[in-house]
This record gives structure tokens, sequence and C-alpha cells, in this order.
């Protein structure tokens, strides 16, 4: 019988793409979200991530492409779901690598396998005794180590594998005193598959396979010496390019990603207060901006990353992309007008523009397509249990792995803001009411 169901749904998508050859050349983010309301319904997918753990992005538009090799490595995943032996998996991230994390149910997908190579990776899963004396072993582990105080909270990082959190529990368990019965200073230690510095003071993150002498030595330091250079970092920089930031950009929130030091972390205040004395990098919205290793993104209006060794003329350039603040403060009292155009509307749907990541101008855009779709389709009414259409940048990774999982995906239906009339059109076809 499950079988039948699946090989129906196999039929129903492909007579819908010979009945809608649209749907073909759809947005890319409409079509993820679509797929992943499918592998949620039929599979129990709860969670789905377009390359989680990426640190290499680029620049903003770089995205898009990533999105691409999303959609291409969900349609593959979807493809082997229905050959697998089994519906054990709850989380799936599509990434450039196969791997087994956090427990049983949470794998990493390699986006250009092949749906057999898929297949084959899924249904390799170890046999539930094998998987009840794993999880006996690293219940153990944690308890050996819990029993010493060490943090109120120790886990190992999806980002490595089961043996790899296997292994990092083992060598911590190794150097514990058993004489120790005070707490550390520490609040959180992570495992994960290199040491470096946390983002916040009282975490400790270790490589799973660090020397015992280097694991002994962190355990001992006090957490807030540890943390007492970056602190003292932040205070450098805010001292010497704190008020210039304000004066010059308006800038509310200048901050340094915790993988940089010292000299790059000044090498990007540098760099950002040269691109400054442009008038027209001036005439923009600075509300936040991070300066970190590898990415220089457009966020919204207001927020953004900046690469620390992006030269000034760089910097300039690409955020002249972004609307002027004559034209964000436009923009924006526009689409409060037209979000108000838009309630109690015949579709009996709520229309909203995500509050983070989205530009006030694909705000306003979105609205006006919508009010556009609601005119010409006087007789379109949702089904329930929808009641929401959330207009998100689908260009954007971290927006769309939010509409993916958001706790309100029950109700509200993500769509991307940057949808033409017609992909809106057939978007909403598919949560059209029948009676």
């Amino acid at each position: 019988m499950h079988t039948q169901n699946k090989f129906r749904i196999f039929i129903f998508c492909l007579a819908g793409l010979m009945l809608f050859p649209s749907i073909l050349f759809a947005n890319n983010f409409n079509q993820i979200f679509l797929k992943k309301q499918l592998l949620e319904k039929e599979f129990g997918i709860k969670t789905l991530e377009c390359f989680p753990f990426i640190k290499k992005i680029g620049f903003t538009e770089n995205q898009i492409p990533l999105l691409k090799k999303c959609l291409h490595g969900i349609s593959s995943l979807q493809e082997a779901l229905s050959h697998i032996q089994h519906n054990d998996y709850k989380e799936i991230g599509i990434s450039n690598r196969f791997l087994r994390t956090a427990g049983f149910q949470t794998v990493l997908v390699n986006w250009e396998a092949s749906p057999q190579e898929i297949e084959n990776f899924l249904n390799g899963q170890l046999q539930q005794h094998e998987q009840n004396e794993f999880m006996k072993q690293i219940r153990a582990l944690k308890n050996k180590i819990g029993n010493q105080g060490l943090a109120k909270e120790i886990y190992c990082s999806k980002e490595i594998s089961n043996n790899d959190c296997l292994e990092g529990y083992k060598n911590l368990s190794e150097v514990l005193n058993p004489k120790r019965r005070k707490r550390t200073g520490w609040h959180e230690i992570m495992i994960t598959h290199s040491s470096f510095s946390a983002d916040k003071p009282y975490k400790l993150i270790l490589g799973f396979n660090e020397a015992s002498t280097n694991i002994k030595n962190k355990l001992a330091k006090d957490p807030y010496e540890t943390w007492n250079p970056k602190r003292k970092m932040y205070e450098t920089i805010q001292e010497k390019y704190g008020k210039a930031f304000k004066d010059k950009l308006q800038l509310e929130n200048f901050i340094c990603s915790a993988e940089l030091n010292l000299e790059e972390c000044q090498q990007g205040a540098e760099n950002l207060m040269a691109a400054s004395q442009s008038t027209d990098f001036r005439m923009r919205y600075w509300g936040k901006v991070i300066i970190n290793r590898y990415n220089t993104l457009i966020e919204d209006d207001f927020h953004a990353q900046i690469r620390f060794d992006l030269p000034p003329k760089k910097i300039v350039q690409h955020f002249s992309k972004k609307a002027i603040k004559t034209k964000a403060a436009e923009n924006t009292t526009l689409a409060v007008k037209l979000e108000s155009r838009t309630k109690n509307n015949s579709t009996k749907l709520r229309a909203v523009c995500d509050l983070e990541g989205l530009r006030s101008e694909l705000c306003t855009q979105a609205f006006k397509t919508f009010i556009r779709f609601v005119k010409n389709h006087r007789d379109y009414q949702v089904k329930f249990p929808w009641d929401t259409i959330m207009f998100i940048d689908g260009d954007q990774l971290s927006r769309v792995n939010f509409a993916l999982n958001s706790n309100s995906r029950k109700t509200y239906i993500y769509i991307d803001a940057n949808s033409t009339d017609e992909e809106l059109l057939n978007f909403l076809a598919t949560f059209q009411s029948k009676n």
C-alpha cells in the first residue's frame, strides 16, 4: 500500500508537469518550498536546509546558484526517498558531502549525487541494535563527563559525523580528574571539527581529535581570561572607529566575527572607513555591519556583511546596489500603504513582508504583484488552514532556510518576493480551495 501511494504521487507530479510545463521553469525558492511540503507530508522530513554549514559564499548574487544546486539536490532526494527501506530521517541538509550526524535521524546529502547514490547512502543506516549500542556509548560518556561538572551544556556540532562525535567525547572523558568536585567556569562546551574562538564568553569549542594536553589546558583556563582578548579587541575597535562610523554612516552596530583576530578586524574597519569617504556610500542606510572572513552580502536596506580584506573601492561598488536613503524611505512608506490595501481581500490571505532580510523595494514589488493577483482573480480563495502569505527574499540562503523550517509553516505560505505575476499565479494555485 505504501509503495502504491508513492507511485501515485510520482504519477501525479508527472501529470502536473505535463499539464503545467511552466513549473519546470518556476522560481527556485517557490519550487523548494513546495517540495519541502511534500517531503514533510509524505516522508516525515521535519527540517530541510540548503547548505546549512556553508561559510564561503562570496557576494550577494553568489547565493542564487547555490539555491539552484539545492533545488537539484532536493529533487534527487525526493526520488531517492521513495525507494528507501524506512522513514527514519527527520532532518536533512542539502550540502556538498554526505554525512551522518546528530544521531540517526539527521544527515547531510550531496547536492550533485544521483538519486541512486542518495538512495544507497540513506539505505546504509545502521541496524537498530547497532544504533542502540552506539547511543548507549554516547550516553555513558556524557554522564561520565557531566559528573565532573565541566559545563552546564556539552554537545557535538552537527558539522561532524557521529563517529567523530564519539571520538570527541572519548577524548574529553580521558582528561577528566576523578578528584574534581567543583564546576569549571565554562557554561557550554561544543565539540566540532577543530578548535576556534567562540562567539560568546563562557563557551569553549574543542576539536573532536584534539590532543589531551590541549583539552586539559583549555579546561583549566578561566573563561573570562580567555574571552578578555576578544573583549579588548572590540573595545579597541570601538574606541578607534566607533564615533567616526556613527558620524559618517550613522552606523549603529559594527561587529567583527569571532573568527577574526585583531589585525583582521582592524583591517576590515579601516576598509569600511575608507569606503565611507564616498558620498555615494554614505547615502545608504547602515544599521548593522558584520566584518567576516569570506562574504560580502547585502541583507536589506540596513544590514550587511563585508569581507575583512575587501578593498574600499570594491565595497563602494558592491553596495551601490543598495537603495539610497530617500528611496528606501519612500519604498517603506509605500509598502505600508500597499499592505493596508491587501487587508480583508477576497483570497482570505493576510499579506505580510519578512521583517528580516527583505529590501523595502522588494517588499513593495511583492505587494503590487499580489494586489494585481487579487484584482484579476476575484474568485480565488485559499484553502484551510492557510491564512497568511509572507514574502521573503528567495535569493538569500538564510531567509530560505528560515521559511522552510519556520514554526508558522502550517498556516503561512512563504513565497519569493521576486516572483513574477505568472509565478505567483502558478504557486498559489497549489493552495486554492476547491469549494
